[in-house]
């Protein structure tokens, strides 16, 4: 129970100095916002966001937002959140919230989406450079429209360095369409990715918190479909990305916690918890499938529990596992396949260190492309398997 406790009370600090107030930029209210959780706001703040006035700043206060909003090119600047800062969005199916061709960097604000639609809620387009958010939340989405994806963050790596800690993204819902293989009824809280011919995804993600994140059917109830916390996706010809995924906390985070198709990424201080038996994997990583092999992952200092398919799994090259600690039950949803394996490799030269796994299957080597696992290293790892079935 101490561990259930620590994944769902690690709070994103929210405090502001109160002496830099003279510095945090201009008012938003002085574009016309009124932040009264009662007037519609869109016309304010997409007025603001589009100036030239330098950074904003929105004062205490609840800020309805009920259309898109796009940022056309300029200059970057900063939006800044006192304490008690919430845009509160209502949006219609296959909408955005902020679509942005300008660079912003968002800091301490909390995006409520009044379980609704959304399609991209903050789309930073390539090129714009350092890419920042700081003491941000996502909060209450339920989109019902499964003929589309919803991607809460969605950030294009090209010409970008991530710059992303203190999020968290809690109470998110989004109705499948009960096909597994395409990406209509697909979620995913942050997606980065770049599909040029020569990727270069680069920066740190730090301190993300994924709570309570699921397909639903028509009734509402939790459907094994595609759900993704942070989802990480790079072209051929991405041996520049040098990615750093740390203090990654998922609490009943649906499929799949973290999903890399990805080379050079290294993911440390991993806790994971799901009952809701839903979850795929706590962090996969895809190899091939037209978008080159993927090499060079590093997963350390992960603590995994509940029910899950898989902990850990790697159809990539060189993956090190190390400092692992998986205790896992079968699942019980239908369509997920109920393997309960500690840690899954597909991939050749992979190794794996000190570790204990606890699960039904602690340790298996799968074929990948129909050809054999090579150059697997076992150093220091205890395997047990004391709970054969769901209970």
């Amino acid at each position: 129970m101490a561990f259930i406790y620590h994944i769902i009370n690690n709070p994103v600090n929210r405090s502001i100095d109160e002496r830099n107030k003279t510095q945090l930029g201009v008012n938003i209210k002085s574009f016309g916002a009124k932040g009264d959780g009662v007037t519609d706001d869109t016309a304010a703040i997409e007025t603001a966001f589009n100036s030239n006035v330098g950074d904003l700043y929105f004062p205490r206060g609840t800020y309805k937002i009920s259309a898109p909003i796009t940022v056309m090119p300029g200059e970057p600047r900063k939006v800044l959140g006192r304490s008690d800062v919430v845009i509160s969005a209502s949006l219609k199916a296959n909408q955005n919230l902020f679509k942005l061709d300008r660079n912003l960097s968002f800091e301490n604000i909390d995006f409520d989406f009044n379980h609704g639609y959304l399609q991209y809620g903050i789309y930073f387009n390539s090129q714009l450079g350092e890419i920042s958010l700081k003491n941000v939340n996502f909060r209450n989405i339920k989109d019902t429209n499964s003929s589309i994806s919803t991607i809460v963050v969605y950030v294009l790596a090209k010409g970008n360095q991530l710059n992303l800690q203190d999020i968290s993204f809690d109470h998110m819902l989004k109705k499948g369409n009960g096909i597994i293989t395409d990406g209509a009824g697909n979620l995913t809280c942050l997606y980065v990715t770049d599909l040029g011919t020569q990727s270069e995804a680069v920066g740190h993600i730090n301190s993300i918190r994924i709570t309570n994140v699921h397909n639903i059917n028509g009734a509402g109830d939790i459907i094994y479909e595609d759900t993704s916390g942070i989802y990480v996706l790079t072209s051929e010809n991405d041996y520049k990305n040098n990615i750093k995924i740390k203090n990654i906390y998922g609490y009943n985070f649906g499929k799949r916690l973290i999903k890399l198709h990805a080379s050079n990424i290294k993911v440390n201080n991993i806790s994971a918890y799901s009952d809701t038996n839903d979850a795929l994997s706590v962090v996969g990583i895809n190899s091939g499938e037209g978008l080159g092999d993927k090499v060079n992952t590093t997963i350390s200092d992960v603590t995994i529990r509940g029910k899950v398919n898989v902990g850990l799994a790697s159809s990539g090259s060189n993956t090190t596992f190390r400092n692992i600690d998986v205790n896992i039950k079968k699942t019980l949803l239908e369509g997920n396949n109920s393997n309960g394996i500690g840690v899954l490799i597909s991939g050749d030269n992979t190794l794996v260190e000190n570790s204990e796994i606890d699960a039904p299957t602690p340790l298996l080597l799968r074929k990948h492309d129909g050809l054999p696992v090579k150059n697997v290293s076992i150093k220091n790892v205890i395997l047990s398997s004391s709970t054969k079935d769901t209970q």
